[in-house]
């Protein structure tokens, strides 16, 4: 051996040889434990995200689920309104048709007196209930003409639509 030179045996060749397999089969593991290592960062980062959005999702269900509540509080406060007013309607329409009735009554006591019994002091009172507004041109002629039928208006509409519908059949 010299000074710039050395000789090796062919045993330490051979040495050498397998120290450099092993340095580039450990730079390769390296690699891939770096490669493991980023894989691993980047799903840490996934996980941290989903758990991220999984909070938001669950505080957005639970507002939802509060919005509910409340809207399911008011339905249940509106149903209840909706039954007071259909029963105060059903009593209102049971006072119309006792008033109908009532003014059935009336014009038909109009109508007699009047028309049959030609009885003047219905007919002052009939023409005053007319010129204040009480009766309406419907109703003093009723009151007033032998040939009209004492009948309620709503009544004469459903029987008119009746007439009709009753007509196009045939």
């Amino acid at each position: 051996m010299n000074k710039n030179n050395m000789v090796i045996s062919s045993e330490d060749v051979q040495k050498i040889k397998n120290y450099t397999e092993d340095v580039k089969d450990i730079t390769q593991t390296v690699r891939s434990v770096n490669d493991l290592n980023m894989a691993i960062k980047d799903f840490e980062h996934s996980a941290f995200e989903i758990e991220k959005e999984n909070r938001s999702l669950k505080y957005e269900i639970e507002l939802k689920d509060n919005e509910i509540g409340s809207l399911k509080k008011e339905l249940s406060t509106k149903d209840k309104i909706i039954g007071r007013l259909q029963t105060e309607k059903e009593k209102i329409k049971q006072e119309l048709q006792k008033f109908k009735g009532f003014w059935y009554s009336i014009m038909s006591h109009f109508h007699k007196r009047i028309c049959y019994d030609k009885d003047n002091n219905y007919k002052i009172v009939s023409d005053d209930l007319y010129k204040n507004g009480i009766f309406d041109n419907n109703d003093n002629e009723i009151a007033n003409n032998i040939v009209r039928k004492v009948t309620i208006a709503d009544e004469n509409k459903q029987t008119k639509t009746k007439k009709k519908n009753n007509d196009t059949r045939f």
